[in-house]
């Protein structure tokens, strides 16, 4: 599966960037791309539809669940598909280096926007494979090799 790795620089005098993860949308099964919704990818590769990464790792089972029981599975899907994202920024952009991925992040020099398109180990429901593992997982768990077969837009 490809995926779309971007920094964004936000307009002002100090360089704050925002970084994103997102897979586009026409690489995804029509199901789960409508049960998913999608995004607008960054501006610099075109704009066209993107998936976030916990829609896609959410099992099956968490789109057909009454809503109490999916409120409570919401979280943990949240939390896994935060930490890849985590794990697939700081490997394409390693200097970001917050323990997470914020919202803004500033650094002391001003790199510029970029975006790179890397293949990745397909992510559609895997949660329940991923979760467990949480702690040590890693961006090779994902099949993701650093320098292997990127592409800047």
């Amino acid at each position: 599966m490809q995926i779309i790795v971007s920094r964004s620089r936000i307009a002002g005098t100090l360089p704050h960037y925002i970084y994103r993860a997102l897979v586009p949308a026409e690489g995804v099964a029509a199901e789960r791309r409508a049960l998913a919704g999608t995004v607008a990818g960054p501006k610099s590769a075109g704009r066209f539809a993107c998936i976030r990464i916990a829609p896609l790792l959410a099992p099956a089972r968490y789109f057909v669940m009454n809503h109490v029981e999916r409120t409570m599975l919401a979280s943990r899907i949240g939390a896994v598909g935060r930490r890849i994202e985590w794990l697939i920024i700081r490997t394409i952009f390693p200097e970001m280096t917050a323990a997470s991925v914020p919202i803004v992040f500033q650094l002391d020099h001003d790199p510029g926007d970029a975006c790179v398109w890397t293949d990745i180990e397909d992510l559609v429901d895997t949660f329940d494979r991923f979760e467990p593992d949480l702690a040590i997982l890693t961006a090779f768990d994902l099949g993701l090799r650093q320098g292997d077969g990127r592409q800047v837009a």
